[in-house]
C-alpha cells in the first residue's frame, strides 16, 4: 500500500509520541518495555518511504504484539492510532 503524504506525516508524529514514551517508560524504571517500544518503531521512519512498505503489516506484525504484551490502559495503542492513519488514506482516496 502506498503511503500518502498525510499519512507519512501522521507516522511522523506517532513515531514523536512514542520517543516521548520511550523516555518517560525508561525514567519510570519500565527499561524491557522502552526497549520494546524503541524496537517497534526502530526502522519505520526508513521503511515507510520504501514503495512494499504496507502500514498494516507494520501493524499486524509489530505493533499488534507490543499491544498484546503491554495492553492498555497502562499504555497509548499504537493499534489504534494506525488504524486511524489507515482510515486517512481511505478518506482521501478519490472515489470510483
Amino acid at each position: 500500500m502506498h503511503l500518502s503524504d498525510a499519512q507519512r506525516e501522521k507516522l511522523c508524529e506517532m513515531t514523536n509520541i512514542a520517543f516521548r514514551d520511550i523516555r518517560q517508560l525508561a525514567e519510570a524504571g519500565k527499561i524491557e518495555q522502552a526497549f520494546d517500544l524503541a524496537a517497534a518503531f526502530h526502522y519505520l521512519l526508513d521503511d515507510m518511504w520504501e514503495h512494499e512498505f504496507s502500514l498494516v503489516d507494520f501493524r499486524e506484525q509489530v505493533l499488534v504484539g507490543y499491544q498484546t504484551k503491554y495492553p492498555e490502559p497502562a499504555t497509548r495503542n499504537y493499534v489504534t492510532l494506525v488504524d486511524r492513519i489507515v482510515e486517512l488514506k481511505k478518506q482521501t482516496s478519490p472515489r470510483k
